[in-house]
């Protein structure tokens, strides 16, 4: 999970305006969203301080609190979607409208426990079939590039119902 980008989305930022308000790179961003806060350069802790008009302390606290609560990247959107994504979030908490949306989604995965008794009674080989299969029909889909983009990303995660508002993402090698 990228505390980085879960601190600046509570700013209502993104790791590229840190760059345009600072011209910290954003590969630095990228090496720098995957330490521990505590290995942030000075550099990186007062460009994000600038961003978000906070003081250095302010940023650190906060990025602190972050990573001891174990936040999680926060979907409202597509768009908040396709970032999470993007940025290759370990959690993603689906939140508000989005919820209903995403259930869609939810319905089509089987569960972990079903998944494995295929995987396991086929030795591994539907798993192989059911990826072309899907390569094949994504190729002639008429959905939009987004839609395609979210059904392929969210085929690592496993889809669970945090509570009565909300719906977790969480990456597969987790369960494992």
């Amino acid at each position: 999970m990228s505390i980085l980008d879960v601190y600046l989305q509570r700013h209502n930022k993104k790791r590229y305006d840190v760059f345009k308000t600072t011209g910290l790179s954003q590969q630095t961003l990228s090496i720098m969203s995957k330490k521990e806060v505590g290995t942030y350069s000075i550099r990186t802790i007062q460009s994000i301080a600038k961003t978000v008009g906070k003081s250095e302390g302010e940023v650190v606290d906060g990025l602190l609190q972050l990573e001891k609560e174990n936040a999680f990247f926060e979907v409202f959107t597509t768009t908040d979607l396709l970032l999470a994504f993007e940025n290759e979030e370990s959690y993603i908490l689906i939140k508000k409208a989005y919820v209903k949306e995403m259930k869609v989604h939810a319905e089509s995965q089987l569960t972990p426990s079903e998944r494995l008794g295929f995987e396991l009674g086929s030795a591994g080989i539907v798993t192989i079939v059911a990826n072309g299969i899907y390569k094949l029909a994504n190729l002639f889909s008429k959905q939009s590039s987004e839609q395609k983009v979210i059904e392929s990303k969210l085929r690592r995660y496993v889809i669970k119902q945090y509570n009565e508002d909300e719906i977790l993402l969480y990456l597969r090698e987790f369960d494992y």
